[in-house]
């Protein structure tokens, strides 16, 4: 008899989260798509996410202790097994498929993800003896079956930079319970690299009238040419000549939302910021932005005439400086 316990490497006390948490280790570890090609590493991933799926649902899991996989009804080999993978998204895995499926989940095409497919009644076409008798619900005296509440997925989407200042209404189409949908979706403004945007009742669908999971979209921004960001600040690096970096002057500095005018103090040196306060992006979930970082680069000239080149020859002898580390 599996050990279920000694599968996932927890003690038989073990709280949800814990049981989760070593499922999400185990699965990464031993997913076929890490392991191409490796049967033993296939098969170890079917007794973990089987596991899995019986320890974490709190009825299995009590029938469990109290029968071991001898219960009335409780044939995982039978009935296959399902449950949530390490990156949210649901997967199945039924017993008479013969090799291990990886196509396409509840997404299907959404962002070219992939998946595994959801498989049939388990034994069902297997043509070799008698079926074993199930257990049903009823029989245990349970009632109805219950309710199943449908688990949340994830999708990494990618948005430019602007965008992710400014929010934007995306257009997703995604294949779900069998059918293809399209969705609106607000990306909100300031949303930054990790940023998840969730879409309540898009997820992974329940049973027996249980309400469906929520599907969360893990921004990922695109980096841009000019611009970087920390948080909601937002830096850019600005070219100074020589003559202004050490006489000061007035110089015009790129931001998000069009140009602006900063003071070059005398005596500027390469490397210096300067703030320009509330030209950063929105600050997520909250009123107000952050600030702007400019930072100087003194770019001296890179054509010289004779004249120039007498002229600084001289500045250099009269006035010889050795500059700070």
């Amino acid at each position: 008899m599996k050990d279920y316990y000694q599968i996932l490497g927890v003690p038989r006390t073990a709280s949800d989260a814990e049981i989760k948490k070593a499922y999400r280790r185990l699965a990464k570890q031993y997913h076929p798509d890490v392991n191409k090609g490796s049967k033993e590493a296939e098969d170890r991933f079917k007794d973990i996410s089987e596991s899995y799926n019986v320890l974490s649902d709190p009825k299995q899991r009590k029938q469990y202790d109290m029968f071991g996989q001898a219960g009335p009804g409780f044939d995982p080999s039978q009935a296959g097994w399902s449950g949530a993978g390490p990156d949210g998204v649901h997967y199945t895995y039924s017993t008479n498929s013969g090799d291990f499926n990886d196509l396409g989940d509840i997404f299907g095409d959404l962002f070219g993800m992939g998946g595994f497919k959801r498989g049939g009644r388990a034994g069902a076409g297997r043509g070799q003896g008698r079926p074993r008798p199930q257990w049903t619900a009823e029989d245990m005296g349970y009632g109805a079956a219950m309710p199943m509440d449908g688990s949340d997925a994830t999708a990494t989407v990618e948005v430019d930079f602007m965008d992710a200042i400014q929010g934007l209404q995306k257009t997703i189409s995604m294949q779900r319970s069998g059918k293809m949908e399209t969705l609106q979706v607000k990306i909100p403004a300031g949303v930054d690299n990790g940023s998840r945007v969730r879409i309540a009742g898009k997820g992974n669908p329940g049973q027996n009238g249980g309400k469906d999971g929520d599907l969360y979209l893990l921004i990922q921004v695109k980096p841009h040419h000019q611009f970087w960001r920390e948080g909601a600040d937002i830096y850019v690096d600005v070219p100074v000549t020589i003559y202004t970096a050490s006489l000061g002057g007035s110089i015009e500095v790129p931001t998000i939302s069009g140009s602006a005018k900063m003071k070059i103090p005398a005596g500027t040196h390469s490397g210096q910021r300067f703030r320009l306060p509330g030209k950063g992006a929105p600050v997520l979930g909250k009123k107000g932005s952050g600030d702007q970082y400019a930072i100087v680069q003194i770019a001296p000239p890179t054509h010289l005439d004779d004249q120039v080149k007498t002229t600084l020859e001289q500045l250099s002898k009269d006035h010889p400086y050795t500059p700070k580390l």
